[in-house]
């Protein structure tokens, strides 16, 4: 006989966590290979530049991301 799982799939708390997994994994792979591409080719200062810029870039992302979030709870 099989043996039963003991909880169910549930495919959204899945479907989260990949969601969440993939944006970490997008924003490490950006850091590390542009920001290093960018320290190879063009040194340690433009490296600090472009850190400034990613921060920049993805603290817009998190106020957008804060702010569409805000929306859908308002809206339920």
């Amino acid at each position: 006989m099989s043996k039963k799982p003991e909880r169910p799939f549930n495919s959204r708390k899945y479907q989260g966590q990949l969601e969440t997994e993939l944006i970490v994994g997008g924003i490490l792979i950006t850091i590390i290979v542009g920001g290093g591409l960018i320290a190879l080719i063009w040194g340690g200062s433009a490296f600090v530049t472009a850190l400034a810029c990613f921060a920049l870039a993805f603290g817009l992302i998190g106020v957008l991301w804060i702010f569409f979030k805000v929306i859908e709870i308002a809206a339920r």
